[in-house]
């Protein structure tokens, strides 16, 4: 039991970290889609755009597995 939740809490620590991670990535890609859209006027702003909102919802999924994992932590210390 005990090998269980730390490889549960393994798996928490990685959800948290590609979290952070596809943010990170999502701030670059829409910032870049600002500067192809105002700044230098090219059509690749929409579709960066679109990556930057499909990488923020990819995250917040992960935001929400990683807070179902944290409930089954502590669901399995309390036994």
């Amino acid at each position: 039991m005990k090998l269980n939740i730390e490889q549960l809490e393994l798996k928490l620590k990685d959800y948290r970290r590609f979290t952070a991670t596809l943010l990170i990535l999502a701030s670059y890609l829409y910032m870049g889609a600002i500067i192809n859209t105002y700044i230098r006027q090219s059509p690749d702003g929409s579709s960066l755009t679109l990556l930057a909102f499909a990488t923020t919802f990819v995250a917040g999924w992960l935001i929400f597995q990683s807070h179902r994992l944290k409930i089954k932590i502590q669901e399995n210390e309390r036994v």
